[in-house]
């Protein structure tokens, strides 16, 4: 006895996405061929990365809207106008639109009379010995030495100087840097073959130098004076 039984056919309805399909009639399979989606937006808001739905334009960026075209990764239709100061919304993640990169602003330092910027620092140090540090503002450079100056051949300066002294008096182990003009009144005038140099003098008990540790001591019209250099008083 011959059982003959009915053939049964399926037919399964599911949605497509692809904006084309091909049948390849050798191995009986199907392709998709897909294209991007386009997303409207209006007129100050951008498609974030990864999304279908337009957000508002944050703070600092510009977003001129119209047609934009899906992406996974990147944001589209947005633009930064100016330097961000501040945090702007919406941007975080994936929805920032591009990498940042830094405007940099040379640091500036403020160096007293005396002082120096060394390279590569951003502290001021002590003029060094033979040479004079004006002080002033300086900007920060790696590879350069700013505000400091080699005394001329026949000038001498201590360390922590603005000032070349063209002679100096020696008094025992100490000195005294002398130099052509006359700062205080009165002062200490020494004759030399080239001109008259001066030292300060003050009625306030000062050593002679910086380095020193003694007083170099004047009468003068009834009181007493302390003869000293730049490097302690005057400057």
């Amino acid at each position: 006895m011959i059982k003959i039984f009915p053939l049964l056919f399926f037919v399964f309805v599911m949605p497509s996405f692809a904006d084309d399909l091909v049948c390849d009639s050798g191995i009986g399979e199907m392709y998709a061929f897909f294209s991007p989606k386009n997303i409207n937006c209006d007129a100050n808001q951008f498609l974030p990365a990864n999304s279908i739905n337009c957000m508002n334009c944050p703070n600092g960026y510009s977003c001129n809207g119209g047609e934009l075209t899906f992406n996974e990764q990147k944001s589209s239709g947005i633009d930064w106008t100016q330097k961000i100061t501040s945090g702007g919304n919406n941007v975080c993640s994936t929805n920032f639109p591009a990498e940042l990169y830094a405007m940099w602003t040379p640091k500036t330092i403020l160096c007293n009379a005396g002082y120096y910027l060394p390279m590569n620092s951003v502290s001021c140090s002590t003029c060094t010995i033979g040479n004079k540090c004006i002080g002033g503002t300086y900007t920060f450079n790696e590879t350069t030495d700013q505000g400091i100056e080699p005394c001329p051949n026949g000038t001498y300066a201590p360390g922590g100087t603005a000032y070349c002294y063209p002679h100096i008096l020696h008094i025992g182990d100490d000195v005294v840097y002398l130099k052509s003009d006359k700062l205080t009144t009165p002062s200490l005038n020494i004759g030399m073959n080239d001109g008259i140099f001066y030292a300060n003098m003050t009625t306030i008990p000062t050593y002679m130098n910086r380095d020193s540790e003694h007083y170099l001591k004047l009468e003068f019209n009834n009181t007493i004076y302390y003869v000293c250099d730049d490097t302690t008083c005057g400057e």
